[in-house]
């Protein structure tokens, strides 16, 4: 064998050591599993009482259906791992399995999802959710559709049904039980992430911050009909530049001050606009961690 035989052998030898050790490797890559499930929280399981708004109104929801999918979890050098499953669930009635995604490299992972309305892949919660309620959504847009009632001293018993088309992904959620960045996928367990369903957000009077805000509930109140139900028809005749009370009057509050809705940078007119834009992160992560939205 002369020198450069040699010299190519030698170089071959090596190269099947690295593709060994490299196959070794990528064979032992620590995972661990993910299992997301999907909560509204007492809010929307136990309502919302008077103690919270500023006009003396309590909210107890009967129904709050949501439609969402497209779990994606996404890792710092963009490697990703997706369920398609969408779902059309009702958080009212408990904690609810999402999805599982197995076999994940153990470490930090971004988190996202899609909020939208039902399509043709969409599957129903067991016993939760009728066929009837998917092609409604589908047939007007909804993501979000709730029922329910609000009382308040003195007042006549309202239901409301209300329904909110948002189509948005939800992505780089902080995870709200750390403050830290999406998730951690640990090696050998798993990652139990939640998302939380705020149902207060479609009683806030602003938009484009969570601070500051008040609830209130007298502007929808106002929108309801001669059967004591509201819809979003009639959220829809309600405009923010002339808000008016159930007495066909400016509405103004308890100190007798106007009552204002601040929009912010989005361009809505109606309180149904509104209560839409105000609904679309109300998604979030681990509880209060806030997701970017992205339409």
């Amino acid at each position: 064998m002369n020198t450069e035989q040699r010299q190519s052998r030698k170089w071959w030898c090596a190269t099947l050591v690295v593709w060994a050790l490299a196959g070794t490797a990528c064979g032992n890559v620590a995972t661990g599993d993910v299992q997301v499930t999907m909560s509204g929280g007492d809010g929307t399981q136990r309502g919302l009482p008077d103690t919270l708004f500023q006009d003396g109104w309590s909210i107890q929801f009967t129904r709050y259906l949501v439609s969402l999918g497209d779990v994606t979890l996404t890792s710092a050098s963009g490697e990703t791992h997706r369920s398609s499953r969408h779902v059309l669930v009702d958080v009212q009635k408990g904690d609810i399995p999402l999805v599982e995604l197995t076999g994940v490299p153990a470490g930090r992972w971004d988190v996202g999802f899609r909020v939208s309305p039902p399509e043709a892949r969409t599957e129903l919660a067991d016993g939760q959710v009728s066929e009837e309620d998917l092609a409604m959504m589908r047939e007007r847009g909804f993501s979000y559709f709730v029922e329910g009632h609000a009382t308040k001293q003195s007042e006549p018993v309202l239901r409301f049904r209300m329904g909110f088309p948002v189509n948005v992904l939800m992505n780089n959620c902080i995870n709200g039980a750390d403050g830290t960045q999406g998730i951690i996928v640990p090696e050998g367990s798993v990652a139990r992430p939640e998302v939380t369903i705020h149902a207060e957000h479609m009683f806030y009077d602003r938009l484009g911050t969570h601070r500051g805000v008040q609830l209130r509930f007298e502007a929808i109140a106002a929108t309801a009909g001669e059967d004591h139900v509201i819809t979003p028809e009639g959220l829809a005749t309600q405009e923010l530049t002339d808000l008016r009370g159930r007495d066909g009057n400016e509405l103004r509050d308890a100190q007798g001050q106007p009552v204002i809705y601040q929009p912010g940078a989005f361009d809505v007119r109606t309180l149904q606009e509104f209560i839409t834009q105000s609904v679309v992160d109300q998604a979030h992560l681990n509880g209060g961690g806030v997701c970017t939205v992205v339409k």
